[in-house]
């Protein structure tokens, strides 16, 4: 979509995987006239998911503060009550966001939250309606809970919901339970699909339940924190958090097997190696992948003509490591991964979550303390 400059890719990342269509290693770096920069929205502590409503009202996560609503054109946001108790502790609390696709008639919302003790806790989906004031959830009910962990770290709890009406979730392994990714039979590492009641659709690759559990979709996943489903062209996408390196774009699929941690880009937080293999029979590619790492988290695609040039392009939040603290943008030809610009790297944000609001602009969350803001055209 925009002028490319390639650039050498590293020797060491120069594998592709051999099960799947070949990807580069390494997009290369995407260059765009369009410069943008950002516009304080609302404050917030720690936002996680957002999403809007129709009229331009916002909905957002706070990880310790829980569900908030923000009118059109207020100045502060106000409490949403009704969401049960989260466990708040490292990275637990108030996660991920979505809406019914019919929420105009039926104005049901759907949370992640972690849930439990940090001895025993999960990642768990409820929902409720919200009040015709926006001051409530009511009738919340639990829809689905992962197997249980004694760490508390990597929920995964990004939703989207699929064309037939299907929510999809991601759950993250719990860091200790990396090999559990595996092994379909558990939720640790796992991409799950059920219906909006929370019963498994029968079309799900494990359904019966014989060698696999019902609910999974996709597996061999880290930790995936951005999910997107784009309902033109019927693919959903996911960011994954790799260990030291090897953050990952994925393409996700029924049944497919994304390696971790049998294959990965990266190391152990120490240097140590994981494994020297970065592709196997059976793994599905990446997409593209980051090292060093961006930390992803939130993921969106343009569908407005707001910023010229970025129609139809991915656009992913890097929270931290070497190359985070940007907004990435997914340059997209033909459904391929054709290259990567980051964005907004002066800012020096670090990007929890990012949505495209029904006026076409971007909006991102601050993982921490500084608020969420508009992404608006500099001149």
């Amino acid at each position: 979509m925009n002028t490319l400059a390639r650039l050498p890719a590293l020797a060491v990342i120069a594998a592709i995987a051999a099960c799947s269509e070949p990807v580069e290693p390494s997009a290369p770096i995407a260059v765009s006239d369009t410069k943008v920069k950002l516009e304080p929205l609302v404050a917030a502590e720690q936002p996680w998911g957002m999403t809007f409503l129709a009229d331009g009202g916002l909905l957002f996560t706070e990880k310790e503060g829980g569900l908030k609503y923000l009118a059109p054109g207020a100045a502060a946001s106000a409490p949403v009550t009704g969401l049960p108790p989260a466990l708040v502790a490292d990275q637990g609390g108030y996660l991920g966001l979505a809406l019914d696709p019919d929420f105009a008639a039926n104005r049901l919302v759907y949370v992640s939250l972690s849930s439990g003790t940090p001895e025993a806790n999960t990642t768990l989906v409820v929902r409720g309606r919200l009040s015709a004031d926006h001051t409530a959830l009511e009738t919340v009910e639990e829809l689905f809970r992962g197997d249980l962990r004694d760490t508390t770290y990597h929920y995964g709890s990004r939703l989207a919901f699929g064309n037939d009406g299907t929510l999809f979730v991601t759950i993250g392994e719990g860091y200790k339970y990396m090999d559990l990714s595996q092994d379909p039979k558990t939720t640790h590492g796992k991409i799950i699909r059920i219906n909006p009641d929370g019963s498994i659709p029968s079309d799900n690759p494990f359904a019966d339940g014989t060698a696999g559990n019902p609910a999974v979709w996709s597996y061999g996943h880290r930790n995936s924190q951005g999910l997107f489903f784009d309902t033109v062209s019927g693919t959903l996408w996911a960011t994954e958090h790799g260990p030291k390196g090897g953050d990952e774009l994925n393409i996700i699929t029924k049944g497919a097997n994304y390696g971790w941690p049998t294959v990965t880009y990266g190391v152990n937080y120490d240097g140590t190696v994981i494994t020297a293999a970065t592709e196997g029979e059976g793994i599905t590619a990446p997409q593209t992948y980051w090292v060093p790492s961006i930390a992803p988290s939130g993921l969106t695609m343009l569908t407005s003509d707001v910023y010229p040039g970025w129609k139809g392009d991915l656009f992913v939040g890097g929270m931290n490591g070497p190359s985070g603290l940007v907004l990435v943008r997914i340059d997209l030809e033909g459904g391929k991964v054709i290259g990567k610009e980051d964005l907004l790297r002066e800012a020096n944000q670090s990007f929890r979550d990012v949505v495209q609001g029904p006026d076409g602009y971007l909006y991102v969350a601050n993982k921490d303390f500084d608020g969420i803001f508009k992404v608006v055209l500099a001149e």
